[in-house]
């Protein structure tokens, strides 16, 4: 699923690029009996539109069928309120907002953690967690989202 996943990549990159929005995460998985492709982006300078992920559906739909012998769906949308953070450059620019990180291996005997990004330089996320500042190496984060907080709504 791994090359295949490679291969959805490199159409997927040109035609979000094209389209003038940003990819946050590319999936290709399988839940229950069917086999999922799904692309989330969004945009820096706006929300993302309906017609936004119709337009790349269409643009990328003929290349990853071709790509996949077998049934799937494709789904493009936006991350959502509680999106993943993937890159280093996803942990500067939500500095300052409360996430869930998980780990893949254990940090002061434990794999979860939620607070708050106070910075992330060196490779390091600095994440506040009460009166303590927790470091957190890049390459140990398995899952970071932001966790948004419906009591203000």
């Amino acid at each position: 699923m791994e090359e295949t996943l490679l291969k959805i990549e490199k159409v997927v990159i040109p035609a979000v690029e094209k389209r003038g929005v940003d990819l946050v995460d590319l999936e290709y998985i399988q839940e229950g009996g069917y086999l999922y492709v799904r692309v989330f982006i969004e945009k820096i300078d706006g929300d993302i539109t309906l017609q936004d992920c119709g337009a790349l559906s269409s643009d990328i739909d003929e290349a990853i069928d071709a790509l996949i012998p077998h049934k799937f769906f494709l789904e493009v949308s936006s991350p959502g309120v509680e999106r993943p953070l993937k890159k280093e450059s996803d942990f500067i620019r939500f500095n300052g907002e409360k996430i869930k990180v998980s780990l893949k291996h254990k940090l002061n005997d434990n794999k979860n953690f939620e607070g708050i990004i106070e910075d992330f330089k060196n490779e390091v996320l600095y994440l506040k967690i009460k009166d303590m500042t927790l470091e957190i190496p890049f390459k140990e984060i398995k899952k970071a989202n932001i966790v948004f907080d419906f009591s203000d709504i």
